[in-house]
């Protein structure tokens, strides 16, 4: 009898062990891409393209060598995730077929449709394809985490991005079809589309600044408010008109967030597109370093606003490609919610 019990009881150990493992690994390997991802942004959106016509050759040059291999590194470590994340995903039984099989199958194809981008610059029309079925993938993982307490938050700013990215294209295509016919009418739809997209990544920002700010006092309300502000200067000091003799920085600013998009927006509208540039980089940042929520959770908010609700940009739709499956996977995680639960009531106060 004595002896029994050691092998009917060992089992239910060799079924939580690879669930267990896979979500351990994850969390480093999440966070880990998202800082560089971060540093990434930081140095090929906010520094290198200011920097063209203003510095000097050498310093211009090196510059874009580290932007381009933080790049690089972050898009190997965005496939590798995908790739482990789609494994975990084929294999585990608490989400359904339909949702889980459709991320896989639409995971490949967004490797496939985004790899091109390594040697040269999308088509436009593979562009306008990678940004709809990186918001198929982004939809079913908001629609499906939105029912689980620690990972509704993350459900929301997929959903939200996704239909961000969704009216970018019908954007595009409204104000190009304007150019070709000659449309006023054509155009201020796409305008309007437009500026609509760019209200919806708005809120979606500020839903995760919300929800980080309420994790804690230090951690998440004073570093997500320290967050705005720092976005709010560096706009500022991008749109701020010195006269003839700017400085440095705000050459190297007004030229990274003079138009961000790409898309004919308003003025007011293109100053908050250029708000959340620095604002979706900064509130990354700040998720990474949260303590009571999961490594898996918060890492895949990094990556989600880090996709910036722009899927057509390849980099953008792999981030939130693994933000999505992990995302999934956290949320039928048990170790995952737990841990939420017992850092929420072992440290009320940091």
């Amino acid at each position: 009898m004595v002896a029994s019990n050691p092998s009917e009881s060992s089992p239910p150990r060799a079924e939580a062990a690879p669930a267990s493992t896979s979500i351990a690994w994850a969390g480093s390997a999440l966070v880990l891409t998202a800082i560089v991802g971060a540093a990434a942004k930081v140095f090929g959106v906010l520094v290198a393209p200011g920097m063209r016509g203003i510095a000097s050759q050498r310093a211009m040059e090196t510059t874009e060598l580290v932007s381009a291999t933080l790049a690089y590194t972050f898009a190997a470590l965005l496939i590798a995730l995908i790739c482990g994340g789609s494994f975990e995903l084929a294999r585990v039984r608490k989400i359904g077929i339909a949702s889980r099989g459709t991320v896989v199958a639409v995971s490949g194809l967004v490797v496939a449709l985004a790899s091109p981008a390594v040697v040269q610059r999308l088509h436009t029309m593979a562009a306008l394809v990678l940004a709809l079925v990186t918001s198929v993938i982004a939809i079913v993982a908001a629609t499906a985490t939105l029912r689980v307490a620690h990972t509704r938050a993350v459900g929301a700013v997929l959903g939200l991005f996704a239909l961000s990215s969704l009216l970018r294209p019908i954007a595009w295509e409204l104000t190009a079809f304007a150019g070709e016919r000659a449309s006023l009418g054509l155009y201020h739809a796409g305008r309007g589309m437009a500026t609509f997209a760019v209200v919806v990544q708005a809120l979606a920002t500020l839903l995760a600044a919300a929800w980080l700010g309420t994790r804690s006092p230090w951690r998440g309300r004073v570093l997500a408010n320290g967050a705005i502000v720092v976005a709010f200067i560096i706009t500022y000091v991008a749109a701020h008109d010195p006269g003839d003799t700017p400085s440095a920085v705000e050459a190297v600013l007004r030229g990274s967030l003079a138009a961000p998009g790409g898309l004919p927006l308003p003025t007011w509208i293109t100053s908050i597109a250029a708000f959340l540039v620095p604002a979706t980089i900064l509130l990354a940042l700040v998720a990474v370093v949260q303590r009571r929520q999961p490594p898996v959770v918060v890492a895949a908010l990094a990556l989600a606003l880090l996709s910036h609700g722009a899927f057509d940009v390849p980099l953008h739709a792999l981030a939130v490609t693994a933000a999505a499956q992990w995302i999934m996977l956290a949320m039928v995680d048990d170790r995952a919610r737990w841990f939420a639960i017992v850092r929420e009531r072992a440290e009320p106060s940091t």
